[in-house]
């Protein structure tokens, strides 16, 4: 994954998932750092309300058929 900011671009890598109290905690590393991303169950919520929309939908329902038919748009 990839971060655009006015500071640079940085990638993003996923290490793993906790839960912290009420949190649910995503750490990972940006660059050089190491970062924690805590989440309120309703910020999930939110999150997966942004990420559902129609353009997203549509584009993960056609990942499956572009790996079958070896049509590869980056």
């Amino acid at each position: 994954m990839k971060v655009t900011s006015p500071a640079g671009d940085f990638e993003i890598t996923v290490k793993e998932s906790s839960i912290e109290g009420d949190f649910i905690v995503v750490s990972g590393q940006m660059g050089v750092w190491d970062s924690h991303i805590y989440m309120k169950p309703s910020d999930l919520l939110n999150f997966a309300g942004v990420l559902l929309n129609f353009q997203v939908v549509l584009f993960l329902v056609k990942q499956p058929f572009k790996c079958i038919f070896g049509r590869k748009d980056n």
